[in-house]
């Protein structure tokens, strides 16, 4: 991802902050978040929200991409609990701030024993920036360590002439292999204890991946925001177990977010799109996505960024995630059945 691509975030930025968002959208489950981004179920039913945070009390000179900003422990991940009950699941999470938008956990995979967490790009002086950390749910503990930024600095396998890394996502095979999207980097990597760090898939295009999920026949699909979130730029890749591209559904604009259903259907969140004036408020939303093209499922939807199943089968999507007053963010169900 560009350094062009980070300045026409600020432009955005300076944009959103003229406009203030609405009142709470309808089926609101929780609100009251700091940039909320991804989100994972646990087998017991409980949803946790990563908030990027909103920076923090110390200021910090930044670098190329970011620029100046604050940090401090304001990112964590949010619990809610099938009853509604809300609690914090990780707190004191590293959170960096370059004015409306927070930069900190992004997104997550829950297992039984683990928390995976994604911490995207940040300063130099900012704990775990551009890493994948797991944590012991028992304890608490740091269990794993995973530096995507040194594998960059090492390697770069875009190719291109900026070392950066930013990574977003994560989403866990079967057999126990991370799958691990670096958007600073354009690449997909894999990661096991064995092993460690190896390039699934790069590309050299700059095309931006931001997510990935399975399918229910273990394939992938990989979601873009497209080249310097151009309208109509971002697609989603169907790969095989090689990386090879099965098939690719085009023509769709910003996408954050993915999800594969567990009978298979895919959605989509597209963060936002544009008017006469550049980047429309209210304007992102979730779709469907096929062979025939994308469907809305629910528009009108203020920086979207995360989108999970529910155990009943219907969707929740993170808005307000980015560009808003801190306190603004919110989470959504998005019942399926009444489509």
């Amino acid at each position: 991802m560009t350094r062009k691509f980070f300045a026409f975030l600020l432009v955005l930025a300076s944009f959103a902050l003229l406009y203030a968002p609405t009142a709470a959208q309808d089926n609101v489950i929780v609100d009251g978040l700091n940039s909320p981004r991804g989100m994972a179920y646990d087998a017991d039913g409980n949803l946790y929200v990563a908030e990027a945070g909103v920076g923090g009390s110390v200021s910090v000179a930044g670098n190329d991409e970011l620029g100046s900003g604050t940090v401090g422990g304001t990112s964590q991940v949010t619990m809610i609990a099938p009853d509604g009950t809300q609690s914090v699941a990780v707190a004191a999470l590293p959170s960096l701030s370059t004015g409306p938008e927070g930069l900190g956990v992004v997104h997550m995979v829950i297992t039984s024993e683990s928390m995976w967490l994604v911490l995207n790009e940040g300063v130099p002086m900012l704990p775990f920036a551009d890493s994948v950390i797991e944590l012991d749910r028992a304890t608490g503990r740091m269990t794993n360590f995973i530096d995507l930024y040194a594998y960059e600095q090492d390697n770069n396998p875009d190719g291109t002439d900026e070392i950066y890394s930013n990574p977003t996502d994560v989403a866990l095979a079967d057999d126990g292999t991370l799958y691990i999207v670096d958007t600073g980097a354009n690449t997909l990597y894999t990661w096991t204890e064995a092993d460690g760090l190896q390039v699934f898939k790069s590309w050299g295009d700059d095309p931006v991946p931001t997510s990935v999920d399975f399918a229910p026949d273990g394939t992938l699909y990989v979601g873009f925001l497209g080249q310097g979130i151009a309208p109509g730029a971002a697609r989603i890749d169907h790969l095989d177990a090689n990386g090879e591209v099965i098939e690719m559904f085009g023509n769709l604009t910003a996408v954050t977010d993915i999800v594969v259903t567990d009978d298979g259907a895919l959605y989509a969140v597209q963060m936002l799109q544009f008017g006469e004036q550049g980047p429309a408020p209210e304007s992102g939303s979730v779709v469907a996505v096929t062979a025939d093209g994308a469907t809305p499922v629910q528009e009108g939807l203020n920086f979207p960024y995360g989108l999970e199943e529910t155990p009943d089968g219907d969707l929740v999507v993170s808005v307000n995630a980015a560009f808003v007053d801190p306190g603004t963010g919110a989470v959504m169900l998005i019942p399926l059945g009444e489509m």
